[in-house]
């Protein structure tokens, strides 16, 4: 299973740490290390979650990027960090916020943590972890609360292993019982887990089937679905295809929108 699969449900998952103090080895391997945000990265930002399929264009990074930040952008050069490989490519973030209300009796939340799909596989996801909890405590933050969700399920399992914890499960069974299915963690022995097919969503696999016809593998999308929406958005080689999806009479199609 791919570490960011949108072919499962999409559930939001709450976690919470309840010591920032306590921490483990936030040092990078060889040939990365740690930068903090600078006036002009944002395009970076922008750059890794296209890249680790959160966005489908520089477009909508950016209105992101000023929709979520403009509040505090002076503080982002010590709550927005990068990691960086040694030719100067920022290829990871993480971001520490700080709430304009309290949630949950939390103030500080991580927003925006994402790594490069091609850089998944150089360990840079423990360390960062660690380092953002370190950074937190650093603020004046002794507890944190995190959301994740099902697509990121590889990242939700590591922060499992690295000390947060569920929060609010009743309130969403179906995501952790979808999580406890996949990693079968053992914070979640007490879940149920639900059966392998019934962690899908239909129009997300008829819409991935199509589109591996269409571009093959290396490529990002999006599914659009809620108010009675029927978009889907698709990356590939930096350039956006939109299309229209419609399951109509046991017959599921896209239609390219020119």
């Amino acid at each position: 299973m791919n570490s960011i699969e949108k072919t499962l449900e999409y559930h939001e998952l709450l976690m919470t740490y309840s010591d920032t103090s306590k921490f483990g080895d936030d040092r990078l391997p060889n040939g990365f290390h740690y930068e903090f945000y600078k006036l002009g990265d944002e395009e970076e930002w922008i750059n890794i979650h296209i890249k680790s399929g959160e966005f489908m264009s520089k477009e909508e990074g950016l209105r992101t990027f000023h929709d979520f930040y403009d509040s505090f952008l002076n503080e982002l050069p010590k709550k927005l960090f990068f990691v960086v490989n040694d030719v100067g490519e920022k290829v990871g973030t993480a971001t520490i916020s700080l709430l304009s209300e309290k949630e949950f009796g939390y103030e500080a939340v991580v927003d925006w943590f994402a790594i490069k799909k091609q850089y998944q596989g150089y360990h840079l996801s423990r360390p960062m972890i660690n380092k953002f909890i370190k950074l937190a405590n650093e603020l004046g933050h002794k507890k944190l609360l995190l959301h994740t969700q099902t697509h990121t399920w590889l990242a939700a399992k590591l922060y499992l292993d690295l000390g947060f914890e569920p929060f609010q499960v009743e309130e969403n069974m179906k995501g952790w019982r979808i999580l406890k299915t996949i990693t079968n963690h053992s914070k979640l022995n007490y879940i149920e887990a639900v059966p392998e097919n019934d962690m899908y969503f239909d129009i997300a696999l008829k819409t991935k089937a199509k589109l591996d016809e269409l571009f093959g593998e290396n490529y990002e999308y999006s599914i659009w679905y809620k108010n009675g929406r029927h978009d889907v958005e698709v990356n590939y080689n930096d350039i956006l295809y939109r299309y229209k999806y419609y399951d109509e009479n046991s017959e599921f199609r896209l239609e390219e929108e020119k």
